[in-house]
């Protein structure tokens, strides 16, 4: 009978292996993702590479830098220039183009076969706005289905479970944790804050359920969105929402586990035998107290963008010009102002999506109703707009404030904002 197995190392990376082929999936190894805020925590004790270990393909699931890593993506190759780059189908190859503009190759797969071995990347429909993909290697009557950050998609489960040779996974790979910026970016008092929180922990722990109880596979293990924040943001760490994964395995325990990180631990496949388990949440003290001796550079745009002899950046002049093509890239009908200020809250540049007028410069904007407010660094604001950097890693990395009247959640006018460019 074939060996099939899987190896965790860290976050959403796993060393899935058959006899055919070696894949690695997801590899973050450089610290800083998301504009400098997000740090792997355990750090890796050994070399990336040496943990990794000598694969055939890596299979990257969408964009974002906890899962797209072009840095360690450059070493690897450099050492080991034969492992392909895979990515799966998605609605706009935004992927596809980064890494090809980064100077990689990447393979698109969907169905592939080498040797006895099954390989597909089913793409996610959940939102418009679809970047994921998720990974399924299959070889005899085993298998292992990789969800990384999928939102939850019946017709991708109901995909996934026909590309399994039992009908469902040997082994799953599910989300656990939220990786966006609410409720720890946004204006809530404190027991407010600790209710959102809650709620969103909540959710996430449901989400897994959901994937096991959905996928029913022989061994679940919760994944992904393993990160803290480093730097003055480090204060939002415990108004994420988060839990760790050993809370989200007890939710289901009866075919849930935690591999230990750092690329030592696997799952034989054929036996279900696991090695090196994790049974305890790690400590916040510790997380704490490695933080406090984190040598943290600054954000990217501390250290990449300069304030020029007291002189404003150009916001003014690039701002109408970010707001007319945003307009036409993602029209909106119903109206919501867009207020965005420097990190004093001196001055709000605001604006109606809905609308055809350009931004106003605003001392208060109360009376604008409904409204989005974001309190964001100079510096990083010229980024934004010139897309140096992108809006939804602002976002994702904790770096813009919010408030928002009403408190409701409008998808397209953060879809809106992630278009707002030159």
């Amino acid at each position: 009978m074939p060996k099939m197995s899987v190896r965790y190392v860290y976050s959403a990376c796993l060393v899935i292996e058959t006899p055919d082929i070696t894949i690695a999936t997801d590899p973050w190894f450089t610290p800083g993702a998301f504009d400098g805020s997000w740090v792997q925590y355990p750090p890796l004790e050994r070399d990336p590479h040496e943990c990794l270990g000598p694969v055939d393909a890596i299979y990257v699931s969408h964009i974002h830098p906890d899962h797209y890593d072009p840095a360690f993506l450059h070493q690897y190759l450099r050492r080991t220039p034969q492992t392909e780059l895979w990515v799966g189908p998605t609605s706009s190859p935004f992927l596809q183009r980064k890494m090809v503009s980064d100077g990689f190759k990447p393979r698109l797969v969907e169905r592939i076969r080498v040797g006895d071995t099954s390989i597909s990347a089913v793409a996610n429909r959940a939102i418009e706005d679809d970047i994921d993909t998720a990974l399924v290697v299959a070889n005899d009557k085993y298998s292992v289905v990789n969800m990384n950050d999928n939102p939850f998609d019946e017709n991708q489960v109901k995909e996934i479970r026909s590309l399994c040779p039992a009908g469902r996974p040997t082994a799953g790979f599910f989300p656990y944790s939220p990786a966006g910026p609410w409720p720890q970016t946004f204006d809530y008092e404190p027991a407010e804050m600790a209710a959102k929180s809650a709620y969103m922990k909540t959710r996430f722990l449901e989400l897994y359920c959901q994937y096991v109880d959905e996928f029913d596979p022989d061994v679940a293990m919760p994944f992904a969105g393993q990160y803290v924040l480093a730097g003055p943001l480090r204060k939002l760490n415990g108004h994420r929402g988060t839990s760790d994964a050993t809370e989200a395995a007890q939710a289901r325990p009866a075919n849930s586990l935690v591999l230990s990180d750092g690329g030592q631990s696997e799952i034989d496949l054929e036996t279900l035998e696991a090695t090196s388990l994790r049974g305890a949440p790690y400590s916040a003290a510790e997380v704490d107290r490695y933080l406090d001796e984190y040598a943290f550079p600054g954000y990217d745009y501390e250290r990449e963008i300069a304030r020029i002899d007291r002189r404003r950046l150009p916001i003014g002049l690039i701002l109408p010009l970010a707001v007319d093509a945003a307009r036409r890239r993602w029209p909106i009908e119903e109206s919501c102002w867009l207020c965005i200020s420097d990190d004093d809250g001196s001055t709000y540049h605001a604006f109606d999506v809905a609308a055809d007028e350009a931004p106003s410069a605003l001392e208060a904007v109360g009376h604008l109703f409904p409204r989005l407010e974001i309190r964001v660094d100079e510096r990083h604001l010229f980024g934004l707009l010139t897309r140096l950097y992108h809006w939804n890693n602002a976002e994702i990395g904790s770096h813009l404030r919010f408030a928002r009247r009403p408190d409701v959640y409008r998808r397209d006018v953060h879809s809106f904002l992630a278009r707002l460019h030159v």
